[in-house]
């Protein structure tokens, strides 16, 4: 999971709500693609926003806040902004970020995602937005994602393959990875392959996965067994 020193005053704000819109108006999707090369490369989420580009924060949420349902666990939440937006939206109250990096968004921090203060089925979903990769316990994480759903619940994931994954964090100036130190076993990204075997192996089932961003990336969602 994430390492290094905590950052202080990262918190982000909530983005605007046009930029979460889905699907997109035809003019944002216009706009978005012109853009392409600002929003994706060079240009950390808050400066795409204020753009009026489409950020690739607001592009994974579009994708993780529709599969949202009851009290979430979000593993790996840095600043917190999606469990926000979740209840601004009328979602379930007592939902839980953690992660082990204080980026100022009120997390609850944990030594490691393997192992997490938690009963058994206490939640309903837990997301992995954009962070399996960084973490390096990640069978483990998603054992004990399984451990704290209940019945029926699902795990929510993006991912980006690991080609354009490490190509990314080598370009992307303003990732979060340059704040702090990385750690043997984290990647730039995996690649559906691994999804399927990851979440098959910490005993997930009906794994459904969509792509978004142009196929860039991916969306993974699967459900706890009620046997196991």
């Amino acid at each position: 999971m994430r390492t290094g020193q905590a950052v202080k005053g990262m918190a982000g704000a909530l983005p605007p709500s046009w930029a979460l819109r889905c699907p997109k108006p035809p003019l944002q999707r216009v706009v978005d693609l012109l853009g392409a090369p600002l929003r994706m490369v060079v240009l950390p989420d808050l400066g795409s926003e204020r753009l009026g580009l489409t950020s690739l924060r607001c592009e994974r949420f579009a994708a993780v806040l529709p599969q949202m349902r009851g009290r979430c666990l979000d593993i790996g939440a840095g600043d917190n902004v999606l469990l926000r937006l979740y209840e601004s939206r009328g979602g379930s109250s007592g939902n839980i970020g953690v992660d082990v990096v204080d980026w100022g968004g009120g997390c609850v921090l944990v030594p490691s995602a393997d192992r997490l203060p938690f009963p058994d089925a206490s939640f309903d979903t837990v997301t992995f937005v954009a962070c399996l990769n960084h973490i390096v316990e990640r069978a483990g994480a998603l054992a004990e994602a399984h451990r704290l759903l209940r019945p029926g619940g699902q795990v929510v994931l993006t991912m980006i393959g690991r080609f354009l994954g490490e190509l990314g964090h080598r370009l992307w100036w303003y990732s979060e990875d340059k704040h702090r130190d990385e750690v043997e076993g984290e990647t730039g990204g995996l690649d559906p392959a691994e999804m399927i075997t990851l979440l098959h192996e910490a005993g997930f089932v009906n794994q459904r996965q969509s792509s978004f961003v142009y196929g860039l990336n991916r969306l993974y969602i699967a459900e706890r067994t009620s046997t196991r």
